[in-house]
C-alpha cells in the first residue's frame, strides 16, 4: 500500500493529464484503508473539483462515481445521514437518464473509470482495465480519454502476458491512435518509443522520445521512459543521467530505483564482455563496484515495493555474480514462494 500511495502521489504531482479525476478517488480508498478518513473527504472533494472544472457540462454523470464513495466512506465513519445525501444524488441522476436500477448505470464514462481504477492496481487487473476500455470506446471510438486508457493499457499488457508479432502491431496502433487524439501527450509518445524499439524500430523511436523530452508535460515521467529506452539501447552513460534526473524529483519510486540497478548491472557486464569474462586488476574491482551500487539499488527497490517480483531476480542474481550464492538462494526461494501465494489468491 505505501508503494501505491507513493504511485498516486508521483501521478497527482507530475503526471499532466486531464483524465486524473479518478486517481483522487482511488487516493480517498488508500486514505481510508490508513484510517485518515478525514483526509479521505478531502480527496474526494478534490476529485469533486475537478469534475467541475472539466466536465461542467456533464458533471452530475461524471460524478456518480465520486458521490458513490462518499456514501461508501460516509456510511463506514458513522455518518449516516450524510451517506443518505448522495445516496439521493446518485438515484436523482440515475432517474434523470431513466435507468431501470436507482443506484447503476451503463454508460462509458463508467467503464472508463473503472478501467482507470483497476489499471492503477497491479498487472492481475490489466486485462479486466483493457475489457473497460474496449467498452467504453465501442460507445464513443474518437474519445481521447478513453483511447489513452486503452493504449497505456494495451502496452503494459503487451510487456506483462502478451508476446508475438500480432500482440506488438496491435499495441503499436492503438498506441498511434491514442496519440493521434492526443497530440500533445509526451507520455504516450514515449510508450509508443519503446514499443517501437521492442519491434526493432529504433531509430523511428527515438525520434518520438526526442520530440518527447522537448515537451514540458509529464517530463518527469518521460524522463522514466527516455532513460528506459537508451538503457535498452546500451546508451548506460546517458540512460543514468536520465535516472538521476527523475529520481530528484520522484526518490520514492520503487521503478527508478530498479531501472538505475539494471544500468549499473549493464555496465558490469559490458566490462566483462570486453576482458572475455575474466576481469582481473582494476576491471575486477570495477566489476564489484557496479554489483556492489546494483545491490544497493535493488534493496532500496524492495523496500519500497516488497512485492516487485522481477527485483528479487535482479537482486539474487548480482549475489551470485560476486560469490554470495546463499543469499541469492534465500533470494530466489522468497519470490518464488510469493509467486505461489499469488497463483493462490488469483
Amino acid at each position: 500500500m505505501p508503494d501505491l500511495e507513493n504511485r498516486i502521489f508521483d501521478e497527482i504531482e507530475f503526471l499532466d493529464t486531464k483524465y486524473n479525476v479518478g486517481i483522487h478517488n482511488l487516493l480517498a480508498y488508500v486514505k481510508h484503508l490508513k484510517g485518515q478518513n478525514e483526509e479521505a473527504l478531502k480527496s474526494l472533494r478534490e476529485a469533486e473539483d475537478l469534475i467541475q472544472e472539466e466536465h461542467g457540462d456533464q458533471s452530475g454523470m461524471r460524478s456518480l462515481v465520486t458521490w458513490g464513495n462518499y456514501a461508501w466512506l460516509y456510511y463506514h465513519m458513522g455518518r449516516l445521514a450524510e451517506a443518505q445525501t448522495y445516496l439521493d444524488k446518485v438515484e436523482n441522476t440515475c432517474k434523470k437518464f431513466a435507468n431501470p436500477s436507482s443506484y447503476r448505470i451503463d454508460c462509458p464514462q463508467m467503464d472508463c473509470e473503472e478501467g482507470w481504477a483497476l489499471l492503477k492496481c497491479g498487472g492481475k487487473n490489466y486485462k479486466r482495465a483493457k475489457a473497460c476500455f474496449e467498452k467504453a470506446l465501442e460507445v464513443d471510438p474518437e474519445n481521447p480519454e478513453f483511447s489513452t486508457g486503452y493504449a497505456i493499457t494495451a502496452y503494459r499488457l503487451d510487456g506483462l502476458y502478451e508476446s508475438g508479432k500480432d500482440s506488438a502491431e496491435f499495441c503499436l496502433n492503438i498506441l498511434k491512435q491514442a496519440i493521434r487524439l492526443n497530440p500533445e501527450d509526451a507520455y504516450i509518445k514515449a510508450l509508443l518509443a519503446l514499443k517501437l524499439q521492442d519491434v526493432g524500430q529504433e531509430a523511428e523511436g527515438e525520434k518520438y522520445i526526442e520530440e518527447a523530452l522537448t515537451n514540458t508535460s509529464s517530463h518527469t515521467y518521460v524522463l522514466r521512459y527516455a532513460a528506459k529506452f537508451y538503457r535498452k539501447k546500451g546508451s548506460l552513460d546517458k540512460a543514468l543521467q536520465l535516472f538521476k534526473k527523475a529520481l530528484k524529483a520522484t526518490p520514492s519510486s520503487a521503478f527508478v530505483h530498479h531501472q538505475i540497478g539494471l544500468c549499473y548491472r549493464g555496465q558490469m557486464i559490458q566490462i566483462k564482455k570486453a576482458a572475455n569474462c575474466k576481469p582481473r586488476g582494476q576491471d575486477r574491482e570495477n566489476v564489484n563496484r557496479l554489483v556492489g551500487l546494483a545491490i544497493d539499488e535493488f534493496q532500496k527497490t524492495l523496500t519500497l515495493r516488497p512485492t516487485f517480483e522481477l527485483a528479487y531476480v535482479s537482486l539474487a542474481n548480482m549475489y551470485a555474480e560476486i560469490g554470495h550464492y546463499r543469499k541469492a538462494e534465500d533470494t530466489f526461494q522468497k519470490v518464488l514462494y510469493m509467486k505461489i501465494i499469488d497463483d493462490c489468491l488469483l
